[in-house]
């Protein structure tokens, strides 16, 4: 490279090698200072769209995956860096402890607390802090994601325009912005593999090793953020490989770089989930699960919980569903919308067809059908919007050449092409941005279980609660603490014990001010037909997927009374699951049946239903077994 070359290159130029010019004509008009305004204006939009609805439900979370990374961050600050649980790796985990820990020191300066004690007993006793500092880490993400693809499309296509309309979809895209606003990994991911691709994007006007390096140690890591980040790897080793093709290396240094990049991956994800390699439990389950999806047993079928889906894997009936599964979900309202994904098709295809673009192309696809196969077998019917958020930074990025080729099919005269492209893509971001407003809209309304637990806590001291899932957060108090320790004494350490002796304790020794005598009933969401307690406590998997000191089995009115149970709270949520849509399902729990067909037959104390204060959240419902008062 030249030294004039790698100046404008170094400087963010446009100014590229030749092979890797422009899609269509320079962007009139468009200044530094112009495309630096604009980008700054769709960035606080995209931030303001995140922070809109960043402050939902504190000091509670509703969401289960949120909770999970929370309190596993939290125990990491007792010394013990293994999470215990690998659906997720651990970096996130990791970078949240990191927080946590700087809040700790913070309080400590400030005469908060005296001692790491305090900090968990408050962090058992008040969620809001830890919640809203998680959230902000995964906002923070979301924001820096609009940014590296703008950087991705400018680089990848010559042209301003390019990377502002691809900033302007990361912003306003609904599943990027609600993934932006809980503790969940699929936005740090998405965000290192962008990265990861932005530094590969280097490699083509740089020959020297650090771009190589740099894209291979990101893309581990995003991996070590969520599993998503292995699709690139096989792209990148394509790519050098294609190097030696095209004879632009010499064929022992591309297959040597080729080679180092899987090296590169590994070094990255040990560095960021360490874990998945020193226990084996990670290995031995993932092994076992490849083995169930290409080498099945007969007839054995599989159970997919987000779609209450029963599969044989290995099959073409299942392949072929979870492709029409997928494609379903991509081109939803709640993911890229139909739009959108026709405009990131047209703008693959323009990509491909041009000489000068089309490794870049290529280096888009290969992730993108490489996720696409991962979600039709491994991860068959298992994909949701969220998931996306791994692709979704690199399809934004193809949405303006997508427009550009789209216009240039129409007789529409070229001197109107670029505002004609700028036009249809704002069109296509349109029903994303009034969707993620209304998203908003709805989260920052007070939420029944809120409302329900205000109530709860200055109305129900006066006996046992049985508390279903899905409803409002309770704390217990000594009584119900001492019966979670008693029971675990009983259990084999599994992913949700290994923490909760000191949890125990800690609640134990700082009892929670709003503390109640709680029982806890949850659901076996994972699986398709019932389970007892004793089953479910002996099962690895099923000790892997929940947490077994709650009870999973609900029992009889009149024993819960015998028991002494007085109250039960219940909600809408929880009862949806096996009546309505969910009745087939719902044959297969009969436990469940019967319990909720007992309660319709006595009139609940307390009613709270969203709709009557324009709030959100199910309907929650509170029972007194004392009173026995049946409906008329």
């Amino acid at each position: 490279m030249s030294a004039t070359v790698r100046s404008l290159h170094d400087s963010g130029s446009m100014a590229l090698r030749p092979s890797w010019s422009s899609v269509g004509e320079v962007s009139p008009g468009i200044t530094a200072r112009s495309e630096t305004l604009a980008l700054t204006a769709i960035v606080l939009l995209g931030a303001l769209l995140r922070l809109w609805g960043l402050f939902h439900d504190l000091p509670f979370s509703y969401y289960g995956d949120e909770l999970h990374f929370m309190k596993l961050s939290v125990a990491m600050g007792t010394g013990d860096l293994n999470p215990h649980w690998f659906h997720k790796p651990a970096l996130l985990m990791y970078g949240l402890a990191f927080v946590y820990g700087l809040y700790f020191v913070a309080g400590l300066a400030l005469g908060r607390f005296h001692s790491t004690a305090e900090l968990g007993a408050q962090f058992l006793s008040n969620y809001g802090p830890f919640l809203l500092l998680g959230r902000l880490v995964v906002c923070a993400c979301g924001v820096a994601t609009i940014v590296v693809v703008h950087r991705i499309a400018r680089r990848a296509f010559g042209d301003p325009r390019a990377g502002l309309a691809a900033a302007f979809t990361a912003a306003v895209l609904l599943p990027m912005i609600v993934s932006s606003q809980t503790i969940k990994s699929d936005v740090p991911s998405g965000l290192l593999m962008a990265l990861s691709v932005l530094v590969y994007l280097r490699t083509r006007d740089d020959d020297r090793w650090r771009p190589l390096l740099g894209a291979g140690l990101l893309a581990g890591a995003a991996m070590g953020a969520h599993y998503y980040g292995v699709v690139l790897v096989p792209a990148y080793v394509a790519m050098e490989l294609w190097n030696g093709v095209t004879r632009r290396f010499p064929w022992r240094r591309a297959i040597l770089r080729a080679a180092l990049l899987p090296v590169l991956f590994v070094t990255g994800f040990l560095a960021t989930s360490p874990y998945n390699f020193l226990d084996p439990t990670w290995g031995r389950s993932y092994l076992n699960h490849v083995k169930a999806t290409f080498v099945p047993e007969p007839h054995k079928v599989l159970y997919e919980p987000d779609r209450k889906v029963a599969f044989e894997p290995g099959t073409s009936k299942a392949f072929g569903g979870a492709a029409v599964n997928f494609v379903q979900v991509l081109t939803s309202a709640d993911a890229l919308g139909v739009g959108l994904t026709i405009l990131a098709g047209l703008g693959l295809c323009a990509a491909l067809m041009r000489r000068e673009t089309r490794w870049y192309g290529l280096l888009v696809l290969v992730p993108a059908l490489l996720f696409f196969l991962a979600a039709i077998t491994v991860a068959a019917y298992h994909v949701q919007p969220r998931h996306l958020n791994a692709v979704f930074p690199l399809l934004a990025t193809l949405v303006w050449p997508g427009a550009r080729l789209f216009v240039g099919l129409t007789p529409l005269r070229p001197r109107y092409a670029g505002k004609a492209a700028a036009a249809l893509v704002a069109l296509a971001c349109l029903p994303s941005l009034v969707s993620a407003a209304q998203q908003d809209r709805e989260l920052t309304r007070v939420d029944s279980r809120l409302t329900s637990y205000q109530w709860i806590v200055g109305h129900l001291h006066d006996g046992r609660i049985l508390l279903d899932d899905y409803g409002p957060s309770l704390q217990p108090n000594p009584a119900a603490t001492e019966r979670q320790q008693a029971l675990l004494r009983t259990l084999p350490k599994a992913p949700f014990t290994e923490h909760q002796g000191k949890r125990l304790e800690l609640l134990h020794r700082f009892p929670p001010a709003d503390g109640l005598d709680i029982v806890e009933l949850g659901h076996p969401w994972w699986l398709e037909k019932e389970k007892s307690d004793e089953e479910l406590r002996r099962d690895p998997t099923d000790l892997d997927m929940g947490n077994p000191l709650v009870s999973r089995q609900p029992k009889p009115l009149a024993q819960y009374r015998a028991e002494g149970i007085r109250y039960v709270v219940t909600n809408s949520e929880a009862r949806s699951k096996y009546f309505g849509k969910m009745r087939e399902h719902g044959k297969n729990f009969p436990s469940f049946l019967r319990f909720y067909q007992e309660l319709d037959g006595l009139t609940p104390i307390r009613t709270f239903d969203p709709r009557t204060w324009g709030g959100k959240g199910p309907v929650v419902q509170v029972y007194d077994l004392a009173r026995n008062q049946e409906r008329p």
